[in-house]
């Protein structure tokens, strides 16, 4: 009676150690899923920060554009003051 009872025990606990197991294998299957979210999200912030880097760098073409444009537009009413002193 008390060799089954021990057989039972030893059962029983194989079957928690293989219960431990499967959520042991289940948490690590988690863990690597976590983990290519976080290189997915790194992956999309480096390519945020592209376009970003991108947006600055237009950004500081249109403001040179922008100088051009007030450089020509304080040129031309040098020229309407010349203009309109002659008249």
């Amino acid at each position: 009676m008390q060799n089954a009872e021990s057989n039972d025990a030893v059962l029983n606990n194989q079957g928690m150690i293989l219960d431990n197991q499967n959520m042991i294998l289940d948490n690590q299957d988690t863990i690597v899923k976590n983990q290519d979210s976080l290189l997915n999200n790194q992956n999309t912030i480096i390519k945020n920060q592209d376009a970003i880097l991108n947006n600055q760098e237009t950004i500081v073409k249109n403001q040179a554009s922008l100088d051009a444009i007030i450089a020509n537009q304080e040129t031309m009413l040098s020229l309407l003051k010349k203009i309109a002193g002659e008249a």
